[in-house]
């Protein structure tokens, strides 16, 4: 066993579960989309909902994916905290357009996105940044104790 195997998995292993969690969470949320019977339509139609998330095939094809990616992303540390920079980056982007796409109510709006999925991405950016940056502080701590 060389010294650097431990160190692998030292830090940070709280992260992995919990990447697996969001992953399942938008994963489930992708899937329920998809088999909502109006989500073959498309443009800004705020009845087309699961709870009280939109459903459209490319939003749920975007859930569906980041929930693959995370679970992906769950069965190694490194892959966990790069998924949280991804979902920090990508969801930040998601919370812009999708505040702007409410604000302007654009009935060609392809992803018919409402104010709970701002508040699910804007959450998410959050978590993702949050998780990322403890995650990588514990790594960082671990690799310096073991030198």
């Amino acid at each position: 066993m060389s010294s650097a195997e431990p160190r692998s998995r030292a830090g940070a292993s709280w992260l992995r579960p919990v990447v697996a969690v969001l992953g399942l969470l938008y994963l489930a949320l992708g899937i329920a989309g998809f088999l909502t019977p109006e989500t073959a339509a498309v443009g800004h139609e705020t009845s087309r909902a699961v709870w009280i998330f939109s459903v459209t095939p490319l939003l749920n094809l975007v859930h569906t994916a980041v929930g693959v990616l995370g679970l992906l992303a769950a069965l190694r540390r490194t892959g966990s905290i790069i998924y949280c920079w991804v979902l920090f980056v990508g969801f930040t982007g998601m919370t812009a357009y999708g505040i702007l796409a409410t604000s302007l109510v654009n009935p060609e709006d392809p992803i018919n996105l409402n104010w709970a999925d701002n508040w699910l991405h804007g959450l998410t950016a959050v978590a993702g940044l949050v998780l990322g940056i403890v995650a990588a502080r514990a790594v960082n701590r671990t690799a310096a104790r073991s030198r």
